[in-house]
């Protein structure tokens, strides 16, 4: 598995943006918008790009994805310090694989981390990949894990995989039946 993909990495992951909005124009004073109908109306007159400010952080995250070379982005899961859980019996379930929601990031398999964590299956960000920090990967998911990962993303988002299911296996029944 080459890098990023499965790697954890410093990165500037950015906030989503959410009303009220700060809009900044040439030469006039910032503003807040507190919708985002004000922005549709103006890209059906033909301007529809906008300079905003959003906060960014810089925060560990783990790339699940390789470089998509179209855009040069990455897709990416946010982390889940497992100290900032409630209880005992929570950080167990992390651990054990029982919670759908957070993927276990051994810390042995993650030893630059500062704290034990787990990945934010549902928090999928889309990162230029130079918002990584790729002088040191802080740790990496082994392919079963990935593989487990993936599985687990698809499953909580409800995407639609079947055909996708479908056309590998008649692939490999096909691949069979030549072998015969």
């Amino acid at each position: 598995m080459q890098p990023p993909l499965g790697h954890c990495y410093w990165a500037l992951a950015p906030f989503a943006p959410a009303p009220p909005f700060r809009i900044y124009q040439e030469a006039a004073a910032p503003r807040s918008v507190d919708s985002v109908e004000p922005f549709t109306e103006a890209a059906r007159k033909g301007a529809s790009e906008f300079a905003l400010l959003t906060p960014v952080k810089a925060r560990p995250v783990l790339v699940i994805t390789e470089v998509l070379p179209e855009h040069e982005e990455v897709l990416a899961l946010r982390l889940r310090r497992l100290e900032k859980l409630a209880s005992d019996a929570e950080r167990e379930r992390v651990r054990e694989g029982s919670d759908p929601g957070l993927f276990h990031l051994k810390p042995d398999r993650f030893p630059d981390l500062p704290v034990e964590n787990a990945a934010i299956v549902s928090s999928l960000l889309r990162l230029p990949a130079a918002a990584l920090d790729r002088r040191a990967s802080l740790g990496a998911l082994d392919d079963n894990e990935l593989r487990a990962l993936h599985e687990r993303i698809a499953r909580i988002h409800r995407l639609r995989l079947d055909m996708l299911v479908l056309e590998r296996a008649q692939a490999l029944v096909q691949r069979a039946q030549r072998k015969r």
